[in-house]
């Protein structure tokens, strides 16, 4: 699926402060120092490269980060962990949602982090809901591919509608 061009810039993400490429900036979140790249893919990213990666994390930090005064909209984050040059891995704490266990656009948004060096553009990402891979294209264009799988099944009751 092509998923659209990452955009690193400020006014896009929206990111407050003067207008830039928001790549590899410190950030002090609830007295902790992190270095963060923020990406829009049609809706705001953060990423926090970690050398350890955890659910207990995401859960601990992502609040603080999506509802920083640096987002003026609040922000998706990921907890990015790079593997080798071939394979991230990530949790995920979702805008309004809160630890989500898989995102296409986290894992664009973390795949974008190829601008940092630390990847190759062609990366798979792999979430505790499953793997996607991730291909940046000139232009940080970005093409995903992954399973299309069966989740749940439900019914809605004629009340919800009224």
């Amino acid at each position: 699926m092509d998923m659209g061009t990452a955009s690193f810039l400020s006014t896009k993400i929206p990111v407050l402060g003067h207008d830039r490429e928001v790549v590899d900036e410190p950030l002090t979140v609830n007295g902790r120092e992190l270095t963060v790249t923020c990406v829009s893919m049609g809706n705001p990213h953060c990423v926090v490269p970690v050398n350890t990666l955890s659910k207990d994390l995401a859960v601990a930090m992502g609040p603080w980060l999506e509802n920083h005064p640096m987002f003026p909209n609040r922000t998706n984050v990921q907890f990015m962990r790079v593997i080798d040059r071939d394979n991230l891995q990530i949790e995920i704490w979702e805008r309004g949602a809160g630890y989500t266990l898989a995102s296409g656009s986290s894992s664009c948004a973390a795949a974008a982090a190829f601008r940092l060096g630390l990847t190759g553009n062609s990366v798979t990402v792999h979430m505790p809901g499953g793997s996607l891979d991730i291909v940046i294209r000139d232009n940080y264009a970005i093409q995903m591919t992954g399973p299309v799988v069966f989740v749940s099944k439900g019914v809605f009751s004629d009340e919800i509608f009224d």
